[in-house]
């Protein structure tokens, strides 16, 4: 439970730290000594900690995060942090002394001291962690700048041990506000200050920003279509050159693979009827349901992703047809919402195309039998939903195995209108795909795939 007014007060006291400011930025000194007691509350470690117990870490952490030619000593935070309403010294005798320099450095030996948070401090932030959170925050968002977060906060073990970077950042709620960048990155909830994407090509995404920096990005609220990264003229926002696979660009490929979620923050540049007015906002998770590359607005090849919100009620599944009839399917399918980690279609289409060709896959012919029944998937051609508006029917559907049910979304594998086979991830399967007479594919369907993918990178 976020205890507002404590809290309040805490962030109000980092705000009013005086630090030096010599070379015209806020030294370190004594936020990092702060934040070094918050990871102590945040284990359940004892609050007040002797001198000659906390100088070799604070050490370490000063020469590791301190400004740049900055003195790494840390006698000089652990005591002058005693003047702010965040910091104590126990078991002091006579006056603490002002300066610095050896002086401080013979009194502290002699004393030897208890230094830590507060213990108002130390009870609000070791209870509850979003409170710890705010005062984290504040103290990056003010002394922190150029810093990664996610590794400074792991160092000073800050770090929620549940939250590796992806999906929802604890103490973050769905629609907060952040003033800017900088905040974002202090919160945690999009690392870098100037890039759109976060995340690599070996790990996937953690975030996007959608803001209206790309020329071709579409926003419709529950739905994305999100241009990747690169080739941007940063003065006109125009494309000036083709996209590469790489980077960010990749890393929003390999979320769609591994099917982890990908927090979305919207900006004030973009869409007006889903962006925020000024600054930034988080608007939650999204999956990366399909990527492709096609020639932009600009002329210059880009990569572009569906991107859906994750969704949040349930529907219950729809009945199988007891016999292999074709439906009439829908032209333009209509649109739910479910709770799933991966949307996995249970239609009456879907089922007729699988009854039809015996749960057999229509590329290599393997038929998984399990213990409740045979297994197969149902692989729309030309994708539903905006922007591809697939239709949902058997012509636009094929019987596929789980594996070539992913390479065929992922493009590695085509098929031409004469049904054709090519798979550019090896293995076994059939040259030309199998139909049957109760289910033709539509070869405009068909054509439409290849022209979606037909600039996959290959490694």
């Amino acid at each position: 439970m976020l205890q507002q007014d404590g809290v309040e007060e805490l962030c109000s006291a980092v705000e009013a730290l005086r630090v030096d400011r010599s070379t015209g930025l806020p030294a370190r000194h004594q936020p990092i000594t702060l934040l070094w007691g918050l990871g102590r509350a945040a284990a359940g470690h004892p609050r007040l900690v002797p001198w000659v117990d906390a100088r070799t870490e604070l050490r370490r952490l000063l020469r590791k995060y301190g400004r740049p030619g900055s003195d790494p000593s840390p006698e000089y935070p652990f005591v002058a942090l005693s003047r702010s309403p965040l910091w104590e010294l126990d078991g002091v005798t006579g006056e603490v002394p002002q300066a610095r320099g050896s002086r401080l450095r013979q009194w502290l030996t002699a004393q030897n001291p208890r230094g830590g948070l507060r213990n108002k401090v130390y009870a609000i932030t070791a209870a509850d962690p979003a409170a710890r959170q705010r005062v984290v925050d504040a103290l990056l968002l003010r002394f922190f700048d150029g810093e990664d977060p996610l590794l400074l906060l792991r160092d000073f073990r800050l770090t929620d041990p549940a939250f590796d970077g992806f999906g929802a950042v604890p103490g973050i709620d769905v629609g907060q506000p952040f003033a800017d960048r900088r905040a974002l990155a202090a919160a945690r909830v999009h690392r870098p200050n100037q890039a759109g994407i976060c995340g690599t090509a070996e790990q996937g995404a953690e975030s996007i920003v959608v803001s209206g920096g790309y020329e071709d990005d579409e926003d419709y609220g529950d739905v994305i279509v999100y241009t990747g990264q690169g080739g941007r003229d940063p003065d006109t926002g125009r494309q000036v050159r083709d996209q590469e696979l790489t980077r960010g660009n990749a890393a929003l490929v390999t979320s769609l693979t591994t099917g982890a979620p990908v927090r979305v923050v919207r900006g004030a540049g973009g869409e007006p009827e889903y962006s925020p007015t000024t600054g930034l906002r988080y608007d939650g998770l999204f999956r990366v349901e399909d990527y492709w590359s096609e020639r932009g607005h600009s002329g210059y090849l880009v990569w572009r992703y569906r991107l859906t919100q994750l969704p949040r009620t349930a529907v219950a599944p729809q009945p199988t047809i007891p016999a292999p009839r074709q439906p009439e399917g829908q032209q333009a399918p209509t649109r739910t919402r479910v709770t799933t980690q991966r949307i996995v279609r249970s239609t009456a289409v879907a089922d007729f195309v699988k009854r039809a060709h015996d749960y057999t896959c229509q590329v290599c012919d393997i038929r998984l039998a399990t213990p409740t029944g045979a297994y197969a998937e149902a692989a729309h051609i030309q994708p539903l939903g905006r922007p591809h508006a697939g239709p949902d029917i058997a012509a636009n559907v094929l019987c596929l195995c789980p594996n070539h049910h992913v390479l065929f979304d992922l493009g590695m594998l085509t098929i031409g209108d004469d049904l054709t086979v090519t798979s550019r991830a090896g293995g076994s399967h059939r040259a030309r795909l199998r139909e049957v007479a109760s289910h033709q594919v539509g070869r405009e369907y068909l054509a439409y795939h290849r022209t979606h993918h037909s600039a996959t990178y290959i490694a």
